[in-house]
């Protein structure tokens, strides 16, 4: 087991974020957490990486409970993130920003500074490599958010919306490079609202409405699910499918 998550809880005040809910994961495995908006799948993510304390549960790394460390702790272990707001250091170059994850394995700068290079011919920003960061748009900072956290050599890399306010050929080129990073071996979560990116990535999905797991499975299990369809589409649409109509894509952005 690589990941494991116990009856993750997060409460504020009276109010449960998210309820209990667990998951393992597997070396190589893609995982998918979807579910309309508020629905507590970014908590939980949260939870996992140690940028909110869980009000209880555990979560186990490598057989290690980690529950208590904090996420630069994690991150040295090999837990990565990125962020649905790109977390961009203005003054800072391209180059430069990456150079931040790479100082995770090394103090010499020369040796971050081409473990960086490296990692920004990857992505596929090499030539980007003297800009300032402040000069990127939304596609170029997505991308960064995601070669700063490679370059802390994960193990598992935690993508939240790293899609979210790309157009159709921006998000078919990030899923080729989240497909080419996990070819490299290393294991994904992923938070996305676009359904077409989960259905072309995970392997596995968990459903989150109002704090609590109501699915897991397959992507074509999840989307054909009437409970996971009414949360998102409501009631009827759930009952079309539970009276044997054709199940509903769902497309998207989810229902607040």
């Amino acid at each position: 087991m690589l990941l494991e998550a116990r009856a993750i809880t997060k409460a504020f005040g009276s109010f449960k974020a998210v309820d209990a809910a667990s998951v393992t994961l597997e070396a190589g495995d893609i995982l998918g957490l979807i579910g309309p908006n508020g629905a507590g799948k970014s908590t939980f993510f949260n939870c996992l990486t140690g940028d909110l304390a869980a009000t209880s549960g555990r979560v186990v790394f490598e057989g290690h409970d980690i529950s208590e460390l904090p996420p630069e702790a994690r991150a040295r272990l090999g837990l990565a993130r990125t962020f649905q707001v790109p977390q961009t250091f203005e003054g800072m170059t391209v180059l430069e920003n990456v150079m931040i994850g790479a100082f995770l394995r090394t103090a010499h700068r020369a040796v971050a500074e081409a473990k960086a290079r490296a990692v920004l011919a990857r992505v596929g920003m090499e030539r980007l490599a003297d800009a300032p960061a402040r000069a990127l748009g939304t596609p170029g900072r997505k991308r960064l958010e995601i070669a700063r956290a490679l370059a802390t050599e994960p193990k598992v890399m935690l993508l939240d919306e790293a899609m979210a306010g790309l157009t159709l050929h921006e998000v078919n080129l990030a899923i080729e490079l989240v497909r080419d990073i996990h070819r490299s071996g290393i294991t994904l979560v992923i938070v996305e609202h676009i359904m077409e990116v989960i259905m072309s990535l995970a392997s596995r999905v968990m459903v989150f409405h109002q704090g609590c797991e109501i699915a897991r499975g397959t992507p074509q299990e999840v989307t054909a699910n009437p409970a996971v369809i009414a949360a998102y589409l409501g009631t009827r649409a759930a009952a079309k499918v539970a009276a044997g109509h054709t199940p509903i894509e769902l497309t998207g952005g989810p229902a607040t």
